[in-house]
Formats: C-alpha cells, structure tokens, sequence
C-alpha cells in the first residue's frame, strides 16, 4: 500500500475487466482493492500476494462485500478519505480516476462518477457524457461506478446489504446524502469517461439473486416512501446552459495540465 488517501474497490472475479493500472501501482495515486467472488482463484494474473493491489475473498454480492470490508476492516474510514466502487466490468483510465478524486476534493463532493461514454451499456440517460459540460449537479450517482466521501460512506454504510443487487439503495443515496450535506454534494464531471462494456442488469451474480432486481428496486422505493424514482439533474444556477459552457473551458483546461 502506498501513502494515498484515494482507495479503488472493485468486485472481481476470474473473467473481470483486467485493467493495466490493477497490476502496477507505479505511479499510481490510490490503492486497489480486489473483493473476489469466486471460491477459487484461477486466472493466472491474479495472486493473494501480488504487492499491487489488496486482494479480499469475500463471496458475494457486490455491496454485501463492500459493507463486509468495512466492518472488518474499519481502519479503513481513517486511512483513506476518497472511496471508488467501480464494477468490474468499467473501462476508464488512471488519469480519469486521479482527476476524480482530485476534482472531488476541490469542489468538496461527497459523491460523483464518471460519466459513461456514448457507446456504452446504461441505465440513466441523465449520467450519459454530455458535450460542452464541465461539472454538472444531480440528485444522485449510480451503483456501477460511485465515488464516495468517507463521511458519505459511513452515513451510507448501513443500506449497502438492504438487497443483493443494490438496484433502488443509489436513489435511496442521493437522498441521505443531499439531506445531510447539502444539494451542491453530489455532481459529475463530463470531461471524467468510462464505458461500461457489458448489458445492464446481466451476469452471473443476477443470475444467483433469488428474485428480479426490479423487484428490489420496487421493494426498496416502497420501504423508504421514494416517490422520485429517477436519478436527474437538479435545479441549481451551475446547471444553466451558460455556466456549463463555462465550466466545460475550465475543466477541459485543467485536464490537459499535466
């Protein structure tokens, strides 16, 4: 592990997404955690003592493990201040990871994505790139691929097990969060990309849920009184046309400084 206070968690199995910057953390500014799903470690690139990365077999679903992680690892909150759950079927580079957490720091966000590039698999159209948008201001994030305060992680924490699938708890999120710490807490950066590669709602661990993931979703709507069931952009001056514009100059400048 190095000094950073940037932490990427990943579920990962033997057939993931194999990104280059798993595997050398020269230069890297965040640590990697793998949490394996898979009762047996077969593919030959992965190793329980390969000094790149933390490899965790937890055994299950995405979020179940992730709360898993921090109650057994609670030291966790104190080391790092900036948590990305990205899926590990998400394609985005080391750069775009850095200027996450860089950017989140900078304007104080308690939670934000990647966007996701035109030719990926989505579910939200709102978290699709949008041209000439520096910074942009939501009600939430999405499951796949969150970047977390750790403030927003321990507030969040308990709803990580509420279902298998986390399908509905990311609206649950944004809630929690904007009610906490403000409407200005969670945004997006457009000129930040990843692609997610593989269909929406498919896979194998869908395929061990016990019920539809939309039945979870209606569950979790149900159980806390959600009536806007949707992940959109929120009424607030940034998000106008003109200030947009603006912010799509500051922020493409500030990602081709080295």
């Amino acid at each position: 592990m190095t000094n950073t206070r940037n932490l990427v968690v990943i579920p990962y199995g033997n057939k993931s997404l194999h990104s280059d910057w798993i595997f050398s953390n020269a230069d890297r500014q965040f640590d990697v955690a793998l949490l394996f799903y898979h009762s047996e470690i077969t593919h030959p690139k992965i190793s329980e003592s390969d000094p790149n990365y933390s490899l965790y077999k937890l055994l299950d679903f995405k979020w179940v493990m992730i709360q898993n992680l921090f109650v057994q690892n609670p030291d966790l909150l104190s080391r790092y201040e900036y948590f990305f759950f990205v899926d590990d079927d998400i394609e985005i580079t080391k750069r775009d990871i850095e200027l996450l957490f860089e950017w989140m720091t900078e304007y104080q966000l308690m939670m934000s994505q990647p966007v996701l590039s035109r030719d990926s698999f989505k579910s939200w159209k709102v978290l699709r790139r949008k041209n000439l948008s520096g910074i942009r201001y939501l009600s939430s994030v999405e499951l796949m691929c969150p970047a977390m305060h750790r403030k927003a992680v321990e507030e969040l924490l308990p709803t990580f097990n509420l279902n298998k699938s986390g399908w509905g708890i990311d609206i649950l999120w944004g809630e929690m969060i904007r009610k906490k710490f403000g409407e200005k807490s969670i945004a997006v950066f457009d000129l930040l990309v990843a692609k997610h590669t593989k269909p929406v709602g498919k896979g194998e661990l869908y395929d061990k849920l016990g019920k539809s993931a939309f039945e979870e979703r209606d569950e979790i709507f149900m159980k806390y009184s959600i009536t806007k069931q949707a992940i959109y952009k929120l009424s607030v001056p940034e998000n106008n046309f003109i200030n947009k514009l603006k912010s799509y100059f500051q922020f493409r400048k500030k990602k081709n400084t080295p």
